[in-house]
């Protein structure tokens, strides 16, 4: 991995700026890749697509951000670590705030999206090992959470795999099983193979696909 200088995101706001990593390259070695699509690359971090502002508190979307893009011959060019990840409750402030806005497709897309990975970091990825249970609401955000990327996905074959971790997490197994039994791509059989077995446990949480750039034997 070899970092660049740092991104200067403008909030569309306030005006306020943050600076972001940049990388000039990176690769998937080690990578850790869970059901519900959540992936983790050491040397291929990724930046938040939803931003924070340090100054006014509000979130927005980076692409509507102004972005300044330093160059290692600028004058004063900086490097950052920072990705601007959001944590559950973050993500709730967020969708809360922006419910209030007309937004596309994607960006539905994408909220809920980051909303349901963090959801799952926070109740569900290591059950019992962060002592932390969700309570009326933070259920009633999942299931709305879930409804929404479905109604999203609708018969969009290219999201078969993710169509069907939603169904299995939300113990409709046997729709689940129809899903992946029509998902016909010999590459991904792994992971249907993977899901299946989860699905004849009756299992909903998400589980390891991948860890360390390893396929996770069942």
């Amino acid at each position: 991995m070899i970092p660049g200088p740092a991104n200067i995101l403008g909030c569309p706001y306030c005006g306020g700026t943050k600076e972001v990593m940049s990388l000039v390259s990176g690769n998937t070695f080690g990578g850790t890749v869970w059901s519900d699509t959540r992936r983790h690359y050491p040397m291929l971090p990724e930046v938040s697509p939803i931003q924070k502002c340090p100054h006014c508190g509000r979130y927005y979307f980076i692409e509507q951000a102004e972005i300044r893009r330093q160059k290692e011959d600028d004058s004063e060019f900086s490097y950052s670590s920072d990705l601007g990840n959001l944590s559950y409750t973050e993500l709730k402030k967020a969708k809360e705030q922006m419910q209030l806005l007309t937004l596309t497709n994607m960006q539905r897309w994408i909220i809920n999206h980051e909303l349901f990975m963090a959801y799952n970091d926070e109740f569900r990825r290591y059950p019992g090992e962060l002592g932390k249970y969700p309570g009326k609401e933070d259920l009633e955000i999942f299931d709305s959470t879930v409804r929404d990327l479905l109604k999203g996905i609708g018969k969009t074959k290219d999201y078969d795999l993710f169509h069907a971790e939603l169904l299995r997490e939300t113990g409709r197994f046997d729709e689940a099983s129809e899903v992946l039994l029509m998902h016909a791509d010999e590459e991904d059989q792994w992971v249907v193979e993977a899901m299946l077995k989860h699905i004849e446990r009756r299992d909903k949480l998400p589980f390891l696909l991948i860890e360390n750039g390893d396929r996770v034997e069942l």
